[in-house]
């Protein structure tokens, strides 16, 4: 699952459509392999995992009552413990720079500008999922 190259979800069970619920959630500052590694270590062993990816360029919000627009940036991958950071790191790095490119997000300025981890950065919406 995502060590040699990244496993989606419908690879696996092949639908068009999930509904997954009680995802716990994760925030990525950097996006770089230390920071994902860090996500992979609080993992449980033999454990798979459903993961989706979120962009949001805004500050947090408080108030739940406030739609902020955030990008998806992939399909839910699968993921266990031993999946490899550097490969999930350059995927999310791929898909926030294919992102930046076709929405035109001035992403780069806004890594520049940030202050106290506030945008960009990506949510990670995960939840363990029994495949077998």
């Amino acid at each position: 699952m995502s060590i040699n190259k990244i496993t989606y979800l419908n690879q696996i069970i092949p639908n068009n459509f999930f509904v997954f619920a009680d995802f716990k959630f994760y925030h990525l500052f950097f996006t770089d392999f230390i920071d994902l590694k860090q996500f992979l270590d609080q993992l449980e062993i033999d454990k798979v995992y459903v993961l989706t990816f979120e962009l949001h360029m805004s500050e947090f919000i408080e108030n739940e009552d406030i739609d902020i627009p955030v990008i998806t940036l992939s399909k839910p991958i699968l993921v266990t413990k031993n999946s490899n950071p550097v490969l999930i790191s350059k995927f999310l790095l791929n898909q926030i720079s294919f992102a930046d490119e076709n929405l035109d997000l001035n992403y780069e300025l806004m890594l520049q500008i940030r202050i106290n981890k506030g945008p960009p950065y990506v949510l990670v919406k995960y939840n363990q999922i029994k495949l077998f």
